[in-house]
C-alpha cells in the first residue's frame, strides 16, 4: 500500500474517532457535574489553545523537518488522552485533558496536511483529486461514527465512546508507522541538470537555478482571508442552525439531524469531484465558487427552508463545503515548498480556529439581539464579499 493511501486511511480513522465522541461530548461533561457555562468555557479553552498550537506546530514542522515524528506523537497522545478522559471522575479533569487534546489534535492535523503536501508535490495533474479523496473519506468516517455514537452511548455508556476513540487512535498510530517520509531538499537554491538539445542532445550541463524560478509561489492572502471568513460564517450559522430549524421552522430533532446527514454524507463524492475540477479550473477560481455557493445556501435557509427545497439546499451545502475545504487544503499544501509548508498549514488551521471561535460569538449574539434570519443574511453578505475578493484575485493572478 502506498504512503498516500495509508495517510488517507489514517485520516478516515482520525475523523471517525472525532465522530464517535463529538455528538456526546457535552453530554458527558454535563454527566460529570458541569453546568452550561462550564461546558462553554471548556469549548473556549479548546479553541483558544488550537489557535496557538496549530501555528507553533507548523513552525516546529519546518524547523525539525520531521513530519512523521510529530504525526506519530500526536496520534499516540490522542489515544492516551481519550483513555484518560474515559476514566476521569469529575468534569474538572476535562479542562487539562481538553487543552492537551487541542495540542495533540493540532500536531496531527498540521503534520498530516503538511506530509500530504510533501507526498503530492510531484503529482501536479491529480493533486486536487487526491486531496479531495483524502479529506472526503475523513468526512465519511466522521459521519458514520457520529451516526452510531448515540446508539453506543445508549447500549454501553458515554465513557465507551471515548474508549472506542482511544482504540481508533491506537490503530491509526500503528498504521502510520509504515509511512515513508519523502526526502527532498530544503535549500533555497537547487542544482539541477539541464540538457542542451540543439547541437549536442546527449551533453548535459550543470546549472544552478533558484527554486523561485522553478516554481512560482502562490499568494497567501486570498487563502488566509477566505479561510478566516469561511470559518467565521460557518461558526456563526451552524452554532445555532439546529435551534433555528427546530424552534423557528418547526422540524423535530430527528428531521433536523437527517437534514444535517444529507449534507455530510454527500461530502465524499463532492470532495473528489471538487478536487478533480480544481485541478482543471484553478484553485482560486473553484474556491471562489465554493464561497459563492455558501451565500446562496444561507439565503436558502432564510427564503425557502421547508421541504422539498431544504433537501436541495443541503445538497448545495455539501457541495459548497467540499468545494472550499478540499480546494483550500490543496492550495495550503502547494502554496510553498517543503521548507515552509508546515508554517502555511499551521497558519491555515490557526485562522480556522480563530474564525470558528469568533463566529460562535457572532452567531449567538446576533441571533439573541436580532433574529435568526438577520444573522444568517448578514453572514451571507460576508461570504459573498469574500467570494468576490477571491474571484478578483483569481482573475488578477491568472486562475492559480
Amino acid at each position: 500500500m502506498n504512503d498516500i493511501a495509508i495517510l488517507t486511511i489514517v485520516a478516515f480513522i482520525f475523523f471517525a474517532s472525532r465522530g464517535i465522541t463529538g455528538p456526546v461530548s457535552s453530554l458527558y461533561t454535563e454527566s460529570l457535574g458541569a453546568n452550561y457555562v462550564e461546558i462553554g468555557l471548556l469549548g473556549a479553552a479548546f479553541s483558544l489553545t488550537a489557535v496557538f498550537s496549530n501555528y507553533f506546530c507548523g513552525r516546529m514542522l519546518d524547523r525539525a523537518n520531521r513530519r512523521k515524528t510529530i504525526l506519530l506523537l500526536g496520534l499516540a497522545a490522542m489515544s492516551i488522552n481519550h483513555w484518560l478522559t474515559a476514566l476521569i471522575p469529575s468534569y474538572e479533569y476535562r479542562f487539562p485533558l481538553s487543552i492537551l487534546e487541542s495540542i495533540t489534535q493540532a500536531a496531527y492535523s498540521t503534520s498530516s496536511l503538511t506530509l500530504m503536501g510533501d507526498l503530492l508535490e510531484k503529482r501536479d495533474e491529480s493533486r486536487g483529486r487526491r486531496m479531495g479523496t483524502y479529506r472526503g473519506l475523513g468526512s465519511l468516517g466522521f459521519g458514520i461514527a457520529a451516526f452510531i455514537s448515540g446508539t453506543v452511548a445508549d447500549l454501553l455508556s458515554i465513557r465507551a465512546t471515548f474508549i472506542l476513540a482511544a482504540i481508533f487512535m491506537a490503530v491509526a498510530f500503528f498504521l502510520s508507522l509504515s509511512i515513508r517520509e519523502p526526502q527532498t531538499t530544503n535549500h533555497p537554491i537547487s542544482t539541477i541538470k539541464t540538457q542542451k538539445t540543439q547541437n549536442k542532445p546527449h551533453v548535459q550541463m550543470s546549472k544552478t537555478v533558484p527554486v523561485s524560478k522553478l516554481k512560482r509561489q502562490k499568494p497567501l492572502a486570498p487563502l488566509l482571508v477566505s479561510t478566516f471568513l469561511w470559518f467565521l460564517v460557518i461558526g456563526a450559522v451552524y452554532s445555532v442552525w439546529a435551534n433555528y430549524m427546530v424552534s423557528e421552522i418547526g422540524y423535530d430533532q430527528a428531521e433536523m439531524s437527517r437534514l444535517w446527514a444529507i449534507a455530510s454524507l454527500s461530502e465524499l463524492p463532492f470532495m473528489i469531484l471538487a478536487g478533480w475540477l480544481s485541478d482543471r479550473l484553478g484553485r482560486l477560481s473553484f474556491m471562489s465558487l465554493g464561497l459563492l455557493t455558501w451565500a446562496f445556501v444561507f439565503l436558502g435557509y432564510v427564503l425557502v427552508p421547508m421541504k422539498p427545497w431544504i433537501i436541495l439546499i443541503q445538497l448545495c451545502r455539501g457541495f459548497a463545503y467540499s468545494a472550499f475545504i478540499s480546494t483550500s487544503m490543496t492550495y495550503a499544501a502547494e502554496a510553498r515548498l517543503k521548507a515552509q509548508r508546515g508554517r502555511v498549514a499551521g497558519l491555515y488551521n490557526s485562522l480556522g480556529s480563530i474564525g470558528s471561535m469568533l463566529g460562535s460569538l457572532v452567531g449567538g449574539g446576533l441571533s439573541q439581539f436580532t433574529n435568526f434570519q438577520i444573522m444568517i443574511t448578514v453572514n451571507a453578505a460576508i461570504i459573498f464579499i469574500g467570494a468576490m475578493y477571491v474571484a478578483f484575485t483569481a482573475i488578477k493572478a491568472g486562475k492559480m
